[in-house]
């Protein structure tokens, strides 16, 4: 009968940068184990795909993050929260506890059930719980004679399963605290563990994989950290490019609240890029100068439009009050504008396009008077009776404000009437009021 071959070869450790071809020595000559053994390792995979699997209990995990050994990364996590601007730690280790949720978008409640079910006894399908060395920023040594992983250095970083790690840990410190009150749980609970060797990149895609693709999660974030998605690379290299959005984006939820001073989530600017360019196929040429001109249109933009540039959390908020201009439903006007734009690039050429756009966007400023029947003001002041009429805004359910609507026929009325207005004549003898859009 033939053997398949095994995942890693006879003899040799897993060809991983940081796995050592030999231990690391005690003083008296022995094999030092290092800061934490991962015992019993199964190989799967090769090559890059290799991943181990082993069995820890409670109390090990419990120790191993007492040790300083497992961290979460936040760039590649749910993130920090984005209304939060002061400098704070990436990189938080478990040993600490729960991350503080005013700052990063931490769960406690979700963590806290899971506690107490556990410390209750109740059967939990909590398996498998994820770790991530990164090649080149560890060292260890694998025993193909006993199977074990001795850790030497390095830190130990959890792409996923981050709530799970947190309950099982304070559920091993509340037993220890006090035994008798917890009698259904046991520090010896086992738990698999896997083991990927991933980049930080590649722990981004493990977390799209795991909570993007399967169910929702926030989208922002998901965009946020694949590398896999054609989409999103344009919102992001967009966004690079872009003096306006640089630091004006929403990319870890799919909301801007009250709190939030950026003008657009990710997921809006990705949802954008579909209706920017023809094909979510691009090469790296093609998303590299659909990026430029993505940005190069925005940047025009929120020349005549300020509100479109970076705001205080205050000025955010008024002019989310009472104007469209900023709304995730107009951005999906602009999205038409934007393909209009990149079609003029292509037969009047860069310069001529631009000037041409550059005076045509000039429209769209506040100094300028819109004027229709029985009113008039900012083209997009909410109070406008064309959003109104267009389904674009309705009152509220009280009467006292106006909502808007984002909807796919909100989005499309917007982009029409934003290509109508740019096209439509001015008034006699005045270069400040336009005609309504008819």
């Amino acid at each position: 009968m033939t053997r398949r071959p095994s995942a890693v070869a006879s003899g040799a450790a897993p060809k991983v940068p940081g796995m050592l071809p030999a231990p690391k020595s005690t003083a008296g000559g022995g094999i030092y184990t290092g800061r934490f053994t991962c015992p019993g390792v199964q190989w799967t995979g090769l090559g890059a795909d290799i991943m181990g699997t082993f069995t820890i209990t409670a109390e090990q995990l419990a120790d191993v993050a007492a040790n300083n050994l497992l961290w979460t990364d936040q760039d590649v996590q749910r993130g920090i929260k984005p209304e939060h601007h002061d400098p704070v730690a990436r990189e938080l280790s478990l040993a600490a506890g729960y991350p503080d949720p005013g700052i990063y978008v931490f769960d406690v409640d979700k963590a806290d059930d899971i506690t107490e079910k556990l410390l209750g006894g109740e059967k939990l399908f909590l398996n498998p719980l994820v770790w991530s060395l990164r090649p080149g920023k560890f060292e260890a040594y694998w025993s193909e004679a006993s199977s074990d992983i001795y850790l030497y250095s390095g830190k130990v970083y959890l792409p996923d399963s981050h709530h799970r790690h947190q309950a099982i840990i304070k559920a091993v410190r509340a037993w220890r605290e006090s035994p008798r009150d917890y009698p259904k749980f046991s520090g010896s609970n086992q738990f698999k563990v896997e083991l990927y060797f991933l980049s930080q990149a590649d722990e981004g895609n493990y977390f799209y994989d795991k909570n993007q693709l399967p169910k929702p999660t926030a989208k922002s974030k998901a965009f946020d950290l694949t590398t896999h998605d054609e989409l999103s690379l344009l919102a992001k290299r967009m966004i690079e490019k872009s003096s306006a959005l640089g630091s004006n984006v929403n990319r870890v939820t799919d909301r801007l609240t009250a709190r939030n001073p950026q003008v657009v989530t990710l997921s809006t600017l990705r949802e954008m890029m579909k209706s920017f360019v023809p094909s979510d196929q691009l090469d790296e040429t093609e998303l590299e100068g659909l990026a430029a001109v993505a940005a190069r249109f925005f940047d025009m933009l929120a020349a005549v439009r300020p509100e479109l540039g970076v705001l205080d959390t205050g000025a955010r908020k008024k002019v989310r009050g009472g104007l469209l201009v900023d709304s995730a439903t107009m951005m999906h006007g602009y999205a038409a504008l934007m393909r209009d734009f990149n079609d003029d690039l292509a037969t009047l050429g860069s310069s001529k396009a631009t000037v041409a756009w550059k005076k045509k966007l000039e429209r769209l400023g506040s100094q300028h008077t819109y004027k229709a029947t029985g009113w008039n003001g900012d083209f997009f002041d909410k109070a406008n009776p064309i959003w109104m009429r267009l389904g674009v805004v309705k009152p509220s359910r009280d009467g006292q404000r106006l909502t808007v609507l984002n909807t796919g026929a909100a989005r499309i009325e917007c982009g029409s009437t934003l290509r109508k207005f740019l096209a439509a004549p001015i008034a006699p003898h005045s270069n400040l009021n336009f005609l309504a859009v008819r």
